[in-house]
């Protein structure tokens, strides 16, 4: 309680004091009052019982004497009938306690004991008390009887009280009116001082914005004034201070994020101490608990790998004198377990304007992982990811090097084996590619079981492997090598239901001459391996110089190609097909040629296949049709009723195109010509499948009036079982049954039943590669309709063609 009156205010202390004060004074006031004013009522009760006291004795005397006791009663009675203040009830009593007179109170039927009135008295009358007051009384006879009477206090005790109530209000009245005077002029006179206590307040609580109203010219309002001046500057310093921590904090926070977002740890080296402090994360990088590292500069260099140590020094060495600006160098640390860890070690030294080196200090970054990434990418770079072999790229570097030690120090030969693993992508799609990865691997694995010490292995294309022998002292030695690489093992592969047994080809190049390099050897190799994969008795090959020469050429063709169907450098002749009743020129087949500008006039056997491998195949028999149809069109001088008609043929990718009839159509009917005129030649291997796109264009062209011809007919698989449904109007003997018919009487037997089925079937039959006489006389006898080879005509070119049709057609006016 008193350090709570402690820290009240002025004007609590003031008003606290004065009430206290007040209530004294008038405390004391109203007892003392209540003390005169308790002293009077005693007073005018004494003087109310003596009064009573005498009037009763005499009338008691009285009435006495004349033995007149009832009278009295009656009187008394009736004076104090109702009475209920001053005397209230009157009794005598005879010596022996008989009731002489009783008069008021009837209530009362027993003499109550006599008061007694001692000081204070009526402190503890509440109301209506009566005091009873006892005397003796001499009756006649001088008998000694007893009077009592009481005399009621009612009225003096509400007087007292209404007395003490009104100094009790005036007293309260009095401390109000003295509180609120006081509290008024304390507020006067303290108002500048809470003010300043609370601007003081606010100040302390940091609000240092907060100003105090400064009124009047007193003392106070002085200070007020000089406190809002202390107030602005103290909050101006303090902003300035402020805002100096916000940009130390910023300043901190960046430094700090960028240590964590780096993630390094920090060193200092004291040099003239001797001594260096490494971070915690410094620590913790070399797998040490936090200050697990000694604070020494040599204490880090126990740390450093062997190999990397003298290079540290030497840096170091070099930043300390000035000769770099900066001390950088990444190499690895031993950490407890005994394993190494890629670090990046970076310091500046300060020389604080004096040639002495006074500190140096830098940070560590982990780049393990980076280092094992790139280590890893270079490993990924030049490995293939599958079977861990070398890929084309360090396959070549390998080769190079031997290439280079066989030059300077060695007799030995070099081979370069390339192995292509057949039917590779039938297994992908037969079983699917985890299969075929697995394949992969097992041959990897195969090649790498049979290498010698010192051999490279590689996988250089998707199922292409390819293999550096090295130290050979002859090809019997690369081809007994090989004869292990060709026998590769069977293996069951976890999702096929049978064992697989892959088979590979091999091509080899011997390094003979000083002056080859790994691609030339490579290369050779790959054209030793495509005389491999072309050979049907041995699935290895050395390669010889022609190989390179006709690869050569065929990569000088087919651009020659590309350009010549670009360009319109292919050309078409035409040969005769003959009617063998009459010798009538029945119609002409379209082949095409291609009059190279370098090598001539080149037939179909030498880019027919290799138009297929380019896929161009389509746009080569598209541009005979384009060319034939033009030169149709140009034949203007023949006879209506010898114009001929032109046979062109369809390969199988071209009929494996759905929209083929719409695209051929489309090139006849932009030149004009009848549909009659044009004819289509398919083998008959193509037409197998009745509900395959073949056979659908074919029925679209026969359906819009073009004939279709069955090529090669006779050397598919299962002719007759499917002739009946082939959508075709004629078939051509292939030239195998034509070369041995003179000689062959079952094979003519055979080829007599060919013949007869196909006129049942409506269909006329042409032989091709007729050479002489005896082959047409027994053709014409077996019934065969029209011929066609070298004994009629060959193939001819535009020119010749229509000079031939000139011929016949004079023919024909002559016959």
């Amino acid at each position: 309680m008193f350090l709570r009156f402690r820290h009240a205010s002025i004007r609590f202390r003031l008003l606290l004091a004065s009430t206290t004060v007040q209530v004294v004074l008038l405390s004391l006031l109203l007892a003392n009052s209540v003390r005169l004013m308790n002293n009077a009522a005693s007073a005018s009760l004494d003087t109310t019982i003596s009064q009573n006291s005498s009037m009763l004795h005499a009338m008691a005397t009285t009435y006495g004497e004349q033995q007149r006791y009832g009278e009295l009663q009656d009187i008394l009675g009736e004076l104090l009938l109702g009475a209920s203040e001053g005397l209230v009830y009157v009794r005598i009593i005879s010596p022996d306690r008989t009731p002489l007179v009783s008069a008021g109170r009837p209530d009362i039927e027993t003499l109550p004991e006599p008061t007694v009135i001692r000081t204070g008295f009526f402190e503890g009358v509440l109301g209506n008390e009566i005091v009873h007051v006892r005397h003796p009384l001499l009756l006649p006879r001088n008998e000694v009887g007893l009077l009592q009477f009481g005399v009621s206090v009612s009225g003096l005790a509400a007087a007292r009280r209404a007395i003490t109530e009104q100094g009790l209000a005036i007293a309260l009245s009095e401390i109000v009116l003295t509180f609120l005077l006081l509290s008024t002029i304390g507020y006067l006179l303290t108002r500048n001082l809470g003010q300043l206590l609370a601007g003081s307040k606010a100040i302390a609580d940091g609000h240092l914005e907060h100003r105090v109203p400064s009124r009047g010219h007193d003392e106070l309002s002085v200070i007020s004034r000089h406190f809002n001046i202390m107030a602005a500057t103290l909050q101006r310093r303090v902003a300035e201070l402020q805002d100096t921590a916000t940009r130390l904090k910023i300043s901190e926070e960046r430094h700090s994020l960028a240590l964590r977002g780096a993630n390094d740890g920090l060193w200092d080296w004291d040099i003239p101490a001797g001594t260096a402090y490494y971070s915690d994360r410094f620590c913790e990088i070399l797998d040490l608990p936090p200050g697990g590292l000694i604070a020494s500069p040599e204490a880090f260099l126990d740390y450093i790998h062997p190999e990397e140590l003298p290079e540290y020094r030497e840096r170091m060495i070099e930043h300390l004198k000035g000769e770099s600006a900066q001390f950088m160098m990444e190499h690895r640390v031993r950490l407890p377990d005994g394993n190494y860890r890629w670090v990046l070690t970076r310091g500046v030294a300060r020389h604080n304007g004096t040639p002495q080196i006074s500190r140096m200090a830098g940070s560590i970054s982990d780049i393990d992982i980076r280092k094992r990434a790139e280590e890893q990418l270079i490993h990924d770079a030049l490995h293939d990811g599958l079977t861990g072999l070398p890929n084309r790229a360090l396959f070549i570097e390998h080769v190079n090097h031997a290439l280079a030690q066989r030059r300077r120090d060695s007799d030995d030969m070099v081979a370069v084996v390339a192995i292509n693993l057949e039917r590779f992508s039938l297994v992908n799609d037969s079983y699917g590619h985890a299969v075929g990865d697995e394949l992969l691997r097992r041959v990897a694995a195969h090649i790498k079981a049979a290498m010698r010490e010192g051999d490279v292995a590689a996988r250089v294309g998707g199922d292409q492997f390819a293999v550096l022998l090295n130290d050979l002292s002859n090809s019997a030695d690369a081809l007994r090598i090989c004869e292990t690489l060709v026998a590769l093992p069977s293996f069951s592969a976890p999702t096929a239901d049978r064992i697989l047994h892959p088979r590979c080809r091999i091509g080899i190049a011997l390094s003979d001459a000083g002056d080859e390099d790994a691609q030339a050897l490579l290369r050779d190799a790959d054209n030793a391996l495509h005389k491999a994969r072309q050979s049907e008795t041995s699935p290895i090959e050395f390669f010889h110089a022609s190989m390179h020469t006709h690869a050569v050429r065929a990569l000088q063709l087919e651009s020659d190609l590309r350009w010549a169907l670009a360009h319109g450098g292919l050309a078409v002749h035409y040969q005769p097909i003959v009617a063998l009743s009459d010798h009538r020129t029945a119609s002409f087949e379209a082949l095409v040629r291609w009059p190279h500008p370098t090598h001539g006039l080149l037939s179909p056997s030498e880019f027919i296949p290799l138009a297929e491998t380019l896929d161009l195949i389509h746009d080569l028999g598209m541009e005979v049709l384009r060319i034939a149809c033009a030169d149709m069109r140009n034949w203007k001088n023949r006879p209506e009723s010898l114009r001929a008609r032109v046979s062109v043929n369809l390969s199988a990718r071209q009929l494996a195109r759905p929209t083929l009839a719409t695209e051929l159509l489309a090139v006849i009917d932009r030149n004009g010509l009848p549909h009659e005129l044009i004819r289509f030649e398919v083998t008959e291997s193509l037409l197998a499948r009745p509900d395959g796109p073949a056979t659908r264009s074919l029925q679209e062209l026969r359906s819009a009036g073009i004939e279709i011809l069955i090529d090669d007919f006779g050397t598919g698989f299962s002719t007759l079982s499917y002739l009946h449904t082939m959508p075709c109007d004629s078939v051509k003997l292939d030239g195998s049954f034509v070369r041995s018919i003179t000689e062959d009487r079952r094979l003519q037997a055979i080829v007599r039943r060919s013949i007869e089925l196909a006129h049942d079937l409506g269909m006329t039959v042409v032989a091709e590669c007729i050479e002489d006489e005896h082959q047409l006389e027994v053709l014409r006898e077996l019934g065969c309709d029209y011929g066609q080879g070298f004994h009629f005509a060959r193939p001819q070119d535009r020119d010749l063609t229509l000079q031939w049709l000139e011929q016949e057609s004079a023919k024909a006016k002559n016959r």
